[in-house]
């Protein structure tokens, strides 16, 4: 079995939400306490890894992207597992694997518990070694090299070694999501943006700090674009390798905005996302 790298982009994927509803058979998309392994998001992570079987992955892939999509009952058992942007047609596994899983401390709200949807963004890796630690003349090259591209969107420009590979409106959830790559496979970025008033933004980046200590993460106030922001830093073990992750959070014009940045290592992850915040700049 090839080595494999999970990427999670935890924060991102469950934290933009819509209010729920007093409905017995409701899926809700915002609750007070969210849907978790019990084992922790690590554990699921590792054990999710070891059970992945990549033998049917043609020779010479050098990653999967793909997200999961289900509901999380109120027993924490799956159901309606599907796979969304399935390019690699590994969907068959995935929904085995999770399947496979032990059930989930299901989502709370209002003190009962619910049904919930949950979507999984996953990106996994297929590496053979580990990055090597730059040195400076390197570093200085590198990040010269940062500045190739210039994406321009409705809602930010931001020059960097990346492309956009996917973006997509939720109108239900009045949400534009944009997935960028980059060009060099060092890093993964990815941008929400979510309409929804000042006082429900305040709940859920109360929810999002929370959610952050629970994974012993990094947690601390900085400004960006003028902006207060909440920035996140945490990692995550897989096996050999550790993922690193760079997300902040803030609330601008009716919109609140989450950008992550994710690499597999320490360096580079540092390196883009101080280029990151000093090169993205909002449009709205």
């Amino acid at each position: 079995m090839k080595k494999i790298t999970f990427i999670f982009f935890i924060f991102i994927a469950n934290s933009f939400s819509i209010s729920a509803q007093e409905n017995e058979a409701k899926i809700h998309t915002f609750v007070q306490d969210k849907a978790r392994p019990k084992e922790g998001m690590q554990a699921f992570i590792q054990n999710f890894m070891n059970e992945f079987n990549s033998h049917d992955v043609p020779k010479g892939t050098k990653e999967l992207s793909m997200r999961i999509k289900f509901i999380v009952e109120k027993d924490g058992t799956f159901s309606n597992v599907e796979v969304l942007n399935d390019t690699s047609k590994v969907a068959n596994e995935a929904i085995r694997v999770l399947n496979s899983m032990p059930p989930w401390t299901p989502s709370k709200h209002n003190g009962e518990y619910v049904r919930s949807s949950f979507i999984l963004p996953i990106r996994i890796k297929l590496k053979n070694s580990k990055a090597k630690t730059l040195s400076i003349k390197q570093k200085k090259i590198y990040l010269k090299s940062l500045n190739q591209n210039k994406i321009n969107t409705d809602f930010f420009d931001l020059t960097c070694n990346c492309a956009i590979v996917r973006s997509s409106t939720n109108n239900e959830l009045q949400t534009e999501e944009y997935v960028m790559h980059a060009n060099d496979q060092t890093g993964i970025y990815n941008m929400v943006f979510r309409k929804i008033d000042e006082k429900q933004a305040e709940e859920e980046l109360r929810t999002i700090e929370t959610d952050a200590e629970k994974q012993n993460a990094d947690v601390k106030t900085v400004f960006f674009n003028g902006v207060k922001a909440t920035e996140i830093t945490f990692s995550m073990p897989d096996g050999d390798y550790v993922n690193q992750y760079r997300t902040f959070f803030l609330y601008k014009n009716n919109y609140l905005i989450g950008v992550s940045l994710v690499s597999y290592n320490k360096q580079l992850a540092d390196l883009l996302f101080k280029h990151l915040k000093e090169n993205f700049k909002l449009k709205i």
